[in-house]
């Protein structure tokens, strides 16, 4: 009998980390895997990127709407989430779901399936990102959850620190590398057309999102450096939308301002889709921003990425990142240096630590050897790390 397992996407960055492991998952038919789409995904103003994965050829299950097209606190979407997904749960009787990541929106998945003593396979824990709301909510997920894929081994030690069992904890590697290694690159010239810019000229991939534990004076104030500076070297931007986080509306404000006033300059797309953004970054010289992408998919293209601020600090930073503040002159000084001749030639043979492009497949492998119903898996036991006080 097949194990009923919920696969849940609320954004579309997440989704196209988990679009491996969803190819994987529906097409064994030792798993009924159920797509179940909520969050940004079913938003206008985020592109309604539902409809990319219905393209892709993935059938979504279930659609559970959470969020509004106006802005709302994240309170009220956790609430109205949790609500919706217990019911969801009752109807439907998974035996476990799986989510990725540390997003606000997982409280709304994980509290009910909690409850109802439906294990939750967690992916991407262990990580650490101190300058962000997301840091607390990860490792409260890693608490709720039972299986574990973090990406690498320093993550997975932290993990079993905070009393997960090593059994239930494997470090498979990076979905993103998954996508990377599999992908064809979409063609420069479609690119070009599409876009109205030429890789001839030197061009950014910039996708900034706000810090959530800063003030909206001070996410307006840095998107205001950000720009500045982008605007002082002499470079073309290709801008995303940012996350539906706290701040958002300030920085598309922001962008919306710069993007009309600069059309020359800068490029903006509420939404690349996976396929694109990744042949994007097969063609531009650097990734400028705060996004978790460049510190680990962006390093297997071997290109600078400038991570801004502190949203991202804690996380495991490859030799190609360049971090620094979120002031005009430091974000200018980390764009010249990461488009200088000398860190470009240090970088060039790098090789990511983020696995081999097989964590879909180990995943997979992990998890038909799981067994959810067992007492370990529904009554977890802290695991003690010795320690001296």
């Amino acid at each position: 009998m097949a194990i009923k397992i919920a696969i849940i996407t609320s954004t579309r960055a997440e989704y196209g980390l988990l679009q491996p492991l969803i190819r994987e998952m529906t097409e064994d038919s030792y798993f009924q895997a159920e797509v179940v789409v909520t969050g940004t995904h079913l938003l206008d103003k985020f592109g309604n990127t539902l409809e990319m994965i219905i393209a892709d050829g993935i059938p979504v299950a279930h659609k559970i709407p959470i969020m509004g097209e106006e802005e709302e606190s994240v309170s009220t979407i956790i609430g109205r989430g949790i609500l919706a997904f217990s019911r969801l749960y009752e109807e439907q009787k998974y035996d476990a779901i799986l989510v990725l990541g540390d997003r606000y929106e997982l409280f709304s998945f994980c509290i009910p399936a909690m409850m109802l003593n439906i294990p939750i396979i967690h992916i991407h824990g262990g990580e650490k990102t101190e300058g962000a709301v997301d840091e607390r909510i990860r490792h409260s997920i890693t608490k709720m959850a039972s299986l574990h894929f973090p990406t690498i081994q320093e993550y997975a030690r932290r993990i079993i620190q905070m009393g997960e069992s090593p059994e239930y904890v494997h470090p498979v590697g990076a979905l993103g590398i998954d996508n990377i290694m599999a992908m064809q690159p979409l063609p420069r010239e479609e690119l070009e057309k599409e876009l109205g810019i030429d890789f001839n000229n030197p061009v950014a991939l910039v996708t900034f999102h706000p810090v959530t534990l800063d003030s909206a004076d001070q996410i307006r104030e840095q998107g205001e450096e950000l720009f500045k500076a982008l605007l002082a070297y002499d470079m073309h931007y290709i801008v995303t939308m940012p996350n539906n986080d706290s701040g958002s509306a300030i920085l598309q404000n922001a962008i919306g301002h710069y993007v009309q006033k600069y059309p020359d300059r800068f490029i903006y797309r509420k939404s690349l889709g996976q396929k694109r953004y990744l042949s994007i970054l097969s063609y531009v010289r650097m990734v400028i921003g705060n996004s978790s992408s460049g510190l680990i998919e962006v390093p297997s293209f071997r290109i600078p990425t400038i991570n801004i601020g502190d949203r991202q600090r804690g996380r495991f930073a490859p030799a190609t990142v360049i971090h620094c503040d979120c002031t005009y002159k430091d974000i200018l000084d980390a764009i010249r240096k990461g488009d200088s001749l000398e860190f470009r030639e240090s970088i060039a043979d790098y090789d990511s630590p983020f696995g081999d492009g097989a964590a879909a497949k180990k995943m997979v492998r992990i998890i038909k050897k799981t067994d959810f119903h067992s007492e370990r898996m529904l009554k977890k036991e802290f695991f003690d790390v010795d320690y001296q006080i």
